[in-house]
């Protein structure tokens, strides 16, 4: 993922990133440190690539090759393109995110396993 293409997009926007953290109802601090860390909430990013008219995939390494729709094109097979884009991308990221919670919890079951036993042999 690449939040650094937020600024580049903000650059070209009235009120930059103040603005779009406002329209995002987010804090500008809140903004600039997921922008900084690399890491933002699939809604969050969904509700900024909307407001920015691209689709969530620009973001994602994957997705500079992919769907492309200009801010000019209003068409309706566009639209319909880019909100499956869109949940693509969101519903990648979630996966992603969920699949990161799962391992360091089974991270943890497995030491705290190994924990028990160390008590049993005592």
């Amino acid at each position: 993922m690449n939040l650094q293409l937020i600024k580049d997009y903000c650059e070209k926007r009235p009120g930059g990133l103040r603005q779009l953290a406002e329209d995002a109802g987010m804090s500008e601090p809140n903004l600039h440190r997921c922008i900084r860390i690399n890491k933002i909430q699939a809604g969050d990013l969904e509700k900024i690539a909307k407001i920015l008219r691209v689709p969530v995939t620009v973001f994602f390494d994957e997705g500079r090759g992919g769907v492309t729709v200009n801010a000019t094109d209003h068409s309706q097979a566009a639209g319909r393109d880019l909100h499956v884009a869109t949940e693509d991308a969101v519903m990648a990221e979630r996966v992603k995110y969920l699949e990161a919670i799962v391992k360091e919890k089974d991270e943890r079951i497995s030491e705290l396993k190994e924990r028990i036993e160390d008590l049993k042999n005592k």
